[in-house]
């Protein structure tokens, strides 16, 4: 039986190694790993602690960081996410009553909001929506501690059937505008 081929690799600055059995001939398969190892086993081995890294009780020194005197003006660039409650009424003012389902010739359905969680006036976008069919109005929405009126769509007594209201947020660097909140409700023909 021929005698096995042994290469050793030995880092000069440890004296750690190891040893591989090569046969004959030595292939790039082969000589990848060999050369990976070679140059990651000196990449892990610790620095040596100097004296003076030291404090007086053999503790580790606190790194000396070089700061740069610079000034930058602090900006909040996130928005706090809003808690909407909304009302959908036939009534745009003085007592409300909720509801999902209006008659056609109901004129119109106002929307009352009540923001929480918002530092202050956000422009947003009404999508009122009927069978694919949508009317985008600009709108606000504002903080605040009681409902408020914060938008009116005229309803056609022809245009019967599900409805959809969306509040969108301001639409950032040319992405899909962020539905904040949505509400469906039906327009219907009452039976006398």
């Amino acid at each position: 039986m021929p005698a096995a081929k042994i290469m050793i690799f030995v880092d000069p600055g440890t004296g750690m190694g190891f040893a591989n059995r090569l046969d004959s001939v030595l292939t790039l398969p082969r000589l990848v790993p060999l050369a990976l190892v070679a140059i990651l086993v000196p990449a892990c081995v610790d620095a040596p602690i100097t004296p003076d890294q030291l404090e007086a009780d053999g503790q580790l020194r606190a790194p000396a960081l070089e700061q740069s005197a610079f000034s930058a003006q602090e900006r909040d660039t996130t928005l706090r996410a809003a808690h909407i409650s909304a009302v959908l009424a036939a009534q745009a003012e003085g007592p409300l009553a909720d509801a999902n389902r209006f008659p056609a010739d109901v004129g119109q359905v106002n929307l009352h909001l009540r923001a929480d969680g918002i530092d202050g006036p956000r422009p947003v976008v009404f999508r009122w929506t009927h069978r694919g069919h949508a009317a985008l109005v600009d709108g606000v929405l504002s903080p605040g501690e009681t409902l408020a009126l914060a938008n009116s769509f005229p309803i056609d007594p022809e245009r019967i059937g599900p409805w959809r209201v969306e509040i969108l947020g301001a639409p950032t660097s040319g992405a899909e505008p962020a539905v904040l909140f949505e509400r469906e409700f039906e327009v219907f023909v009452p039976s006398h």
